[in-house]
Protein backbone atom coordinates (compact mmCIF):
# COMPACT_ATOMS: atom_id res chain seq x y z
CA UNK A 1 0.00 0.00 0.00
CA UNK A 2 1.26 3.60 -0.70
CA UNK A 3 1.10 6.25 2.04
CA UNK A 4 0.28 9.24 0.69
CA UNK A 5 1.16 13.13 3.11
CA UNK A 6 -1.82 14.08 4.03
CA UNK A 7 -1.55 17.85 5.24
CA UNK A 8 -3.47 19.12 8.60
CA UNK A 9 -3.63 22.55 10.10
CA UNK A 10 -2.56 22.34 13.91
CA UNK A 11 -2.49 26.29 15.39
CA UNK A 12 -1.26 27.68 12.02
CA UNK A 13 1.44 25.21 11.77
CA UNK A 14 1.52 22.57 8.80
CA UNK A 15 1.99 18.96 10.03
CA UNK A 16 2.36 16.15 7.80
CA UNK A 17 0.88 12.78 8.73
CA UNK A 18 1.21 9.66 6.14
CA UNK A 19 -2.14 8.00 5.64
CA UNK A 20 -2.25 4.40 4.36
CA UNK A 21 -4.45 4.06 1.50
CA UNK A 22 -7.15 2.04 1.55
CA UNK A 23 -8.15 -0.47 -0.87
CA UNK A 24 -11.32 1.19 -1.78
CA UNK A 25 -9.18 5.01 -2.27
CA UNK A 26 -7.01 3.60 -4.32
CA UNK A 27 -10.13 1.44 -6.64
CA UNK A 28 -12.11 4.98 -6.74
CA UNK A 29 -9.03 7.19 -8.33
CA UNK A 30 -8.43 4.09 -10.89
CA UNK A 31 -12.27 3.70 -12.01
CA UNK A 32 -12.47 7.96 -12.06
CA UNK A 33 -9.41 7.91 -14.19
CA UNK A 34 -10.84 4.78 -16.19
CA UNK A 35 -13.83 6.51 -17.35
CA UNK A 36 -12.36 9.98 -17.58
CA UNK A 37 -13.92 11.96 -14.86
CA UNK A 38 -12.85 14.48 -12.82
CA UNK A 39 -14.37 13.97 -8.94
CA UNK A 40 -16.47 17.38 -9.63
CA UNK A 41 -18.02 15.76 -12.87
CA UNK A 42 -18.81 12.36 -11.15
CA UNK A 43 -20.61 14.61 -8.47
CA UNK A 44 -22.14 16.58 -10.58
CA UNK A 45 -23.53 13.75 -12.71
CA UNK A 46 -24.42 11.52 -9.85
CA UNK A 47 -25.58 13.63 -6.77
CA UNK A 48 -22.67 11.96 -4.86
CA UNK A 49 -21.34 14.26 -2.34
CA UNK A 50 -17.93 15.60 -3.59
CA UNK A 51 -16.76 16.32 0.22
CA UNK A 52 -17.36 12.85 1.15
CA UNK A 53 -15.81 10.86 -2.24
CA UNK A 54 -12.75 13.45 -1.69
CA UNK A 55 -12.42 11.80 2.13
CA UNK A 56 -12.84 8.41 0.81
CA UNK A 57 -9.91 9.10 -1.82
CA UNK A 58 -7.86 10.40 0.49
CA UNK A 59 -8.42 7.94 2.67
CA UNK A 60 -9.71 10.36 5.71
CA UNK A 61 -12.61 8.15 6.33
CA UNK A 62 -13.03 4.53 5.44
CA UNK A 63 -16.65 3.67 6.36
CA UNK A 64 -19.48 4.99 4.81
CA UNK A 65 -23.32 4.36 4.90
CA UNK A 66 -24.89 1.52 2.61
CA UNK A 67 -27.19 4.24 0.82
CA UNK A 68 -23.45 6.64 -0.37
CA UNK A 69 -22.08 2.49 -1.28
CA UNK A 70 -24.27 1.93 -3.18
CA UNK A 71 -24.68 5.83 -5.30
CA UNK A 72 -21.26 5.33 -5.35
CA UNK A 73 -20.84 1.77 -7.46
CA UNK A 74 -23.77 2.97 -9.18
CA UNK A 75 -22.06 6.06 -10.61
CA UNK A 76 -18.58 3.97 -10.97
CA UNK A 77 -20.69 1.80 -12.92
CA UNK A 78 -19.43 -1.47 -10.76
CA UNK A 79 -21.22 -4.07 -9.46
CA UNK A 80 -22.96 -3.14 -5.60
CA UNK A 81 -20.87 -6.11 -4.23
CA UNK A 82 -17.27 -4.94 -5.12
CA UNK A 83 -17.72 -1.61 -3.38
CA UNK A 84 -19.26 -3.32 -0.43
CA UNK A 85 -16.70 -5.71 -0.29
CA UNK A 86 -13.85 -3.25 -0.07
CA UNK A 87 -15.80 -1.56 3.27
CA UNK A 88 -16.25 -4.64 4.55
CA UNK A 89 -20.02 -4.84 4.60
CA UNK A 90 -20.13 -8.14 2.84
CA UNK A 91 -22.86 -8.83 4.53
CA UNK A 92 -24.95 -5.95 3.85
CA UNK A 93 -25.00 -7.24 0.05
CA UNK A 94 -25.90 -10.84 0.65
CA UNK A 95 -28.41 -9.18 2.30
CA UNK A 96 -29.59 -7.42 -0.60
CA UNK A 97 -29.22 -10.42 -2.52
CA UNK A 98 -31.80 -12.08 -0.58
CA UNK A 99 -33.97 -9.27 -0.76
CA UNK A 100 -34.08 -8.59 -4.19
CA UNK A 101 -32.34 -11.09 -6.01
CA UNK A 102 -30.93 -10.51 -9.29
CA UNK A 103 -32.69 -7.03 -9.48
CA UNK A 104 -29.41 -5.67 -6.89
CA UNK A 105 -27.29 -5.53 -10.31
CA UNK A 106 -26.74 -8.08 -13.31
CA UNK A 107 -23.20 -9.30 -12.26
CA UNK A 108 -25.50 -10.54 -8.53
CA UNK A 109 -27.18 -12.83 -10.68
CA UNK A 110 -24.29 -14.26 -12.47
CA UNK A 111 -22.68 -14.43 -8.77
CA UNK A 112 -25.49 -16.54 -7.55
CA UNK A 113 -24.26 -19.39 -8.15
CA UNK A 114 -20.42 -19.45 -7.46
CA UNK A 115 -19.49 -20.41 -3.64
CA UNK A 116 -18.49 -17.34 -1.56
CA UNK A 117 -14.84 -18.00 -0.97
CA UNK A 118 -14.76 -18.54 -4.63
CA UNK A 119 -16.27 -14.55 -5.16
CA UNK A 120 -13.53 -13.62 -2.72
CA UNK A 121 -11.08 -15.24 -4.79
CA UNK A 122 -12.27 -13.69 -7.50
CA UNK A 123 -13.31 -10.08 -6.03
CA UNK A 124 -9.11 -10.25 -5.08
CA UNK A 125 -8.07 -11.18 -8.19
CA UNK A 126 -9.72 -8.73 -9.98
CA UNK A 127 -8.82 -6.17 -7.50
CA UNK A 128 -4.86 -7.30 -7.30
CA UNK A 129 -4.80 -7.34 -11.20
CA UNK A 130 -6.46 -3.66 -11.05
CA UNK A 131 -4.09 -2.71 -9.01
CA UNK A 132 -1.56 -3.85 -11.53
CA UNK A 133 -0.03 -6.83 -9.39
CA UNK A 134 1.14 -9.70 -11.19
CA UNK A 135 -1.41 -12.75 -9.91
CA UNK A 136 0.66 -15.80 -11.19
CA UNK A 137 2.03 -17.03 -7.80
CA UNK A 138 -1.89 -17.74 -6.86
CA UNK A 139 -3.05 -19.06 -9.52
CA UNK A 140 0.31 -21.78 -9.46
CA UNK A 141 -0.63 -22.20 -5.93
CA UNK A 142 -4.61 -22.62 -6.59
CA UNK A 143 -3.73 -25.32 -9.31
CA UNK A 144 -1.24 -27.28 -6.70
CA UNK A 145 -4.38 -27.11 -4.25
CA UNK A 146 -6.31 -28.45 -6.66
CA UNK A 147 -4.71 -31.36 -7.99
CA UNK A 148 -6.10 -34.65 -7.23
CA UNK A 149 -3.26 -37.03 -5.63
CA UNK A 150 -4.09 -40.66 -6.43
CA UNK A 151 -2.56 -43.85 -4.95
CA UNK A 152 -0.32 -45.34 -7.63
CA UNK A 153 -0.69 -49.60 -8.19
CA UNK A 154 3.11 -49.35 -5.73
CA UNK A 155 1.15 -47.48 -2.96
CA UNK A 156 3.52 -44.65 -4.17
CA UNK A 157 1.12 -41.26 -4.48
CA UNK A 158 1.28 -39.31 -7.81
CA UNK A 159 -0.49 -36.26 -8.84
CA UNK A 160 -2.57 -35.33 -11.65
CA UNK A 161 -3.71 -31.77 -12.77
CA UNK A 162 -6.21 -30.66 -14.20
CA UNK A 163 -5.73 -28.11 -17.05
CA UNK A 164 -7.31 -24.87 -15.31
CA UNK A 165 -7.96 -21.95 -18.22
CA UNK A 166 -7.50 -18.88 -16.54
CA UNK A 167 -8.26 -15.40 -18.07
CA UNK A 168 -7.05 -12.07 -16.21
Amino acid sequence: MSNRPIRASNNDNQVEHAVQQTPLARFITERLRALGLKQVDFCRQTGFDQGLLSKLQTSVITKINLESALRLADGLKVPPGEILSMLGKDDSHALLQRLYGNNVCAACGRDATEPEPVRRLAQAAQQAVTLGRDISPAISLLRHLSATRRVGPNGDRTHQTEKVETTV
